[in-house]
């Protein structure tokens, strides 16, 4: 039987970066040398450095699998009639013990994230002039973008964290909790951004005081976005919370 050329890069990729993953999740990422990684990954380093520029893209390359998982669960459980509120709880509960879990990797995940391009029509389910598609589409907020940009990349990871987050603010737009003509795209960017600073500086000891960091962090962000009558009701249902 002929074997898919492609599906196998995919798969010797996907093992890379998954090996990778493993290695700095026990010693760390300045630990661990190219080297290493090819011998536990039985690859040369030239086919290593094939697949992967650097070591910081095969650490991003496993990371967006993760958020890519965590998008699926989200857009499965708002199609199924979950509330949005619910959802995202779901979805920070899960970044937030990612976060606290691996910290001695986030530096690297956050700093290579935070300096990626900014690209606005590449955000996920933006137009053309980056105006905020209609609610109606969460479902299909794609990011086509990224399907150009090579596993690993800083900006493909940055979308894939946005695609995390957008479908459940288009979720809150339809119910109209939000304000119709808010840029849900540009505004689950910021969130990305929040989220990534708060666990760069913020010393946190436990997933607990990470989900509260983010809270005051979300808070502010949605302050200007809420509907005048989701605004009126935010202290006793707040917008997004961990």
């Amino acid at each position: 039987m002929k074997v898919d050329r492609s599906e196998q890069d995919q798969a010797r990729r996907d093992r890379i970066a998954r090996v990778a993953f493993e290695l700095f999740a026990q010693r760390g990422l300045d630990a661990i040398s190219a080297q290493d990684i090819a011998q536990a990954a039985y690859v040369s380093r030239t086919n290593l450095y094939r697949y992967f520029p650097s070591k910081v893209h095969m650490l991003l390359a496993h990371f967006e699998k993760a958020v890519a998982a965590s998008r699926d669960d989200a857009l499965e459980r708002l199609r199924a009639g979950a509330s949005p509120q619910l959802v995202w709880d779901q979805v920070t509960l899960r970044m937030a013990d990612l976060g606290v879990r691996y910290r001695h990797l986030v530096g690297a995940v956050g700093q290579a994230v935070l300096v990626a391009p900014p690209t606005l029509n590449l955000t996920p389910g933006a137009g053309s002039d980056g105006a905020a598609p209609p609610a109606a589409t969460a479902s299909q907020s794609s990011a086509p973008g990224l399907r150009s940009l090579l596993p690993g990349d800083p900006l493909r990871t940055a979308l894939t964290l946005a695609a995390l987050v957008e479908p459940v603010l288009l979720a809150m737009q339809t119910q109209g909790r939000l304000r119709p003509e808010a840029n849900v795209s540009m505004l689950s960017v910021l969130f990305v951004d929040a989220c990534l600073l708060a666990l760069l500086h913020g010393g946190h000891r436990d997933q607990r005081e990470v989900l509260r960091d983010w809270q005051e962090r979300f808070s502010l962000l949605m302050y200007g976005v809420m509907a005048p009558q989701s605004a009126a009701r935010s202290t006793d249902d707040p917008a997004p919370a961990g």
